[in-house]
């Protein structure tokens, strides 16, 4: 499943910005952010990028923190793909791909 809004919320959240200050910050309208923070809108790409750049997080990040990990798998199937994520994560995080933005 791919939960974009929850996560934009989560990053939000953890940067400690209002929606008010996302939204004016990635050019987008408070009611536009609660839409997609809700799950009711799903932004453009375009959309993603200028979000991410206000969060300071690659898109790339963005959208694979979106991929929710299926609660069915077994625990080790279940702990691979958490442990992915975690590598992409910091991947971005650490190299040239993240400065270069």
């Amino acid at each position: 499943m791919f939960q974009l809004g929850k996560t934009i919320k989560r990053l939000r959240t953890e940067t400690g910005l209002s929606q008010r200050e996302l939204a004016e910050a990635a050019g987008l309208t408070p009611s536009f952010l609660s839409l997609i923070e809700s799950g009711e809108r799903e932004p453009s790409l375009a959309t993603i990028r200028s979000l991410a750049k206000a969060l300071k997080t690659p898109a790339e990040i963005v959208i694979w923190d979106a991929v929710e990990v299926p609660k069915n798998l077994n625990k080790e199937d279940r702990r691979l793909c958490e442990m992915a994520k975690l590598v992409v994560r910091r991947y971005f995080e650490t190299s040239d791909v993240a400065s270069s933005r």
